[in-house]
Formats: C-alpha cells, sequence, structure tokens
C-alpha cells in the first residue's frame, strides 16, 4: 500500500509541475497567436483564467491533503496569488500583452473556487472508485 501511494504522489506531484507549465505556456504566448473560439462570451479570459487556477488549486489539494487540509489551502490560494501575479507582471513587462488586474482576480477567485470545491471533488473520486472496484468483482 505504501508504494501505491508514493506512486500516486509522485504522479500527482508530476500533474502539478505539468499544469503550472501549462499555465505559464498558455499566459506567455503572443495575443495573436491565442486562436478565436468563436464562441461570444463576455470576459472570455477571465473564464479561462479562473479555470486553469481552478484546476491547479484542486491539484496542489490532491497532492498535500494531509495532515492538514486548512493549511493547503491557505497555500492553494496563496500560490494561486503569487503565480497568478506574477504571470500578469511578466505578461505587462516582457510577453507584450497587457497584465490585468482583473486577470489575477479571476485567478484567485479560480483558487478559492478549487479549495471549496475540493470535498465535493473528494466524494465523487471515492464513488467512482467504489463503482470502479465493484464492477471489476
Amino acid at each position: 500500500m505504501l508504494k501505491r501511494d508514493k506512486k500516486y504522489l509522485l504522479t500527482l506531484t508530476g500533474l502539478n509541475i505539468i499544469w503550472i507549465f501549462v499555465i505559464f505556456a498558455l499566459c506567455a504566448m503572443p495575443s495573436q497567436d491565442i486562436p478565436d473560439p468563436g464562441i461570444d462570451i463576455p470576459h472570455l479570459d477571465k473564464v479561462v483564467h479562473f479555470g486553469m487556477f481552478f484546476i491547479m488549486s484542486l491539484l496542489i489539494c490532491y497532492r498535500y491533503e494531509r495532515p492538514c487540509l486548512k493549511r493547503i489551502y491557505g497555500i492553494a490560494i496563496g500560490f494561486s496569488f503569487l503565480y497568478g501575479g506574477l504571470i500578469e507582471i511578466l505578461q505587462h513587462y516582457f510577453f507584450n500583452r497587457g497584465g490585468d488586474v482583473w486577470d489575477l482576480l479571476a485567478d484567485v477567485a479560480g483558487g478559492v473556487a478549487g479549495c471549496l470545491l475540493f470535498p465535493t471533488a473528494k466524494k465523487i473520486e471515492a464513488r467512482f472508485l467504489h463503482k470502479k472496484r465493484a464492477s471489476s468483482k
């Protein structure tokens, strides 16, 4: 069981790192290279920022859920603020894009939402794993 737990944690660590690089790559992309989805949603970029940091927050909570979940929430939200802020600064000064405080707010809101919905995600995961084990018997 311990080896399985270590493998699980290493996988989650890898997913965290990959997702952090995905966020960076998407935010560093020049504005003209971002494909137009053809959907007319007001403030779609804010929705995208929210979603990226929502997923990152869930991954952080999954990786570090023990021993103190409240502390992990603080880490996930704090990281959303710091990483989102860093990206906005880099966009403004280095990536030839506009840094936007509203994007940062969307980043932090996504981080908070990920923490708030983490218990629900764990329940869904537990039900899914229970059904999977029951069907394999």
